[in-house]
């Protein structure tokens, strides 16, 4: 029996119920006053909860919505609107049709303070239900004369049924603002200059950001391109190219991705021919070492590419770059019905 129903089945018991004689021999048990004091200490744990969810005590809500979810969001507050750090967020409409359901916030920059242009949550949000189902968050568009941000939130049901009534809590704790792409050659390397057979080194395999099993002990024993002390170029904010060099029958590109714990910033490199032919950016062609450095806070990535060296000269270095212009951590959260 889960929490929702224990307590729904504690409120329904009838005192008659509790009167029945089995016919059994009688044990040394009371336990009609056994049952009754279970249901008193349950009350006596959860009954606190629900009140102070109610009162918008937070460490509650979160206390009970672990427990028991569609109590927690029955008891929950409604409050459409919030605001933080000078950014109001609002629900605009919630809307459930069939199994899904449609929610759109805005994110509105009070003061005009904050970078235009695209934000993005960061993986930051939390979307509190009564019941078990998926939900995802994207961003929707921009507007620069109101400097509103606006957000789509998207509800299904797990097993297709109809989305039922009942209250929504959406929460955000960080956000990139101000989100630029960049893509295009880099025109300050040259490939016929790329050394042959540069100085390499190893790399500690904790330091690796992620990898398969089978390839544990081979990356404590691969070559990597030096870190020089200055980088080669920076084709966006925050992105640098380190350095670049051909070994082992392939060409090396390593990146440096600044603090991308409050940037967000990424991207990778390919090559292009005079027809406009790519290659590198797909796993036949290419593939990606990604590892921090000392402090995890910087990442590097190295993008290996599979091209003859006698062929260097033929193709362009491009990239394709996401970065952000601030960071921003803060408390915004929004509780509605959907009807």
């Amino acid at each position: 029996m889960n929490a929702d129903t224990f307590i729904n089945a504690v409120g329904m018991i009838d005192d008659r119920h509790l009167e029945i004689d089995t016919g059994r021999k009688k044990s040394g048990i009371n336990w009609k006053r056994a049952l009754v004091s279970a249901a008193a200490a349950a009350a006596l744990v959860l009954a606190p909860l629900p009140a102070m969810t109610a009162f918008g005590v937070e460490p509650a809500y979160n206390t009970l919505y672990m427990i028991a979810p569609s109590v927690a969001q029955t008891f929950k507050p409604v409050e459409k609107s919030c605001e933080d750090k000078g950014i109001e967020m609002t629900v605009i409409s919630a809307d459930r049709s069939g199994s899904e359901a449609k929610v759109y916030l805005a994110m509105h920059d009070k003061a005009g303070v904050y970078p235009d242009g695209e934000w993005d949550l960061f993986d930051s949000y939390r979307i509190n239900v009564p019941r078990d189902m998926s939900g995802t968050c994207s961003f929707a568009e921009y507007d620069p004369e109101t400097d509103t941000t606006y957000f789509l939130v998207e509800l299904a049901t797990m097993d297709g049924s109809a989305m039922p009534e009942g209250k929504v809590t959406f929460s955000v704790y960080n956000m990139l603002l101000g989100k630029e792409k960049t893509e295009g050659a880099i025109e300050s390397i040259d490939l016929n200059a790329v050394p042959y057979e540069p100085q390499t080194c190893t790399v500690d395999r904790d330091r690796f950001s992620s990898y398969a099993p089978e390839d544990e002990e081979k990356l404590s024993k691969m070559s990597f391109l030096t870190e020089p002390e200055q980088p080669l170029c920076t084709p966006a904010h925050g992105i640098s190219i380190m350095n670049a060099g051909y070994f082992d029958g392939e060409l090396h590109i390593l990146m440096k991705f600044d603090d991308i714990g409050h940037t967000g910033n990424h991207g990778y490199v390919y090559l292009t021919d005079k027809d406009g032919n790519s290659i590198g950016a797909d796993e036949e062609t290419g593939r990606t070492y990604q590892y921090w450095d000392e402090t995890r806070t910087d990442s590097y990535e190295e993008q290996v590419i599979k091209v003859d060296h006698d062929k260097l000269g033929e193709y362009t270095l491009c990239g394709k770059f996401t970065t952000c212009e601030q960071y921003i951590a803060g408390d915004w959260q929004v509780t509605f019905p959907l009807e």
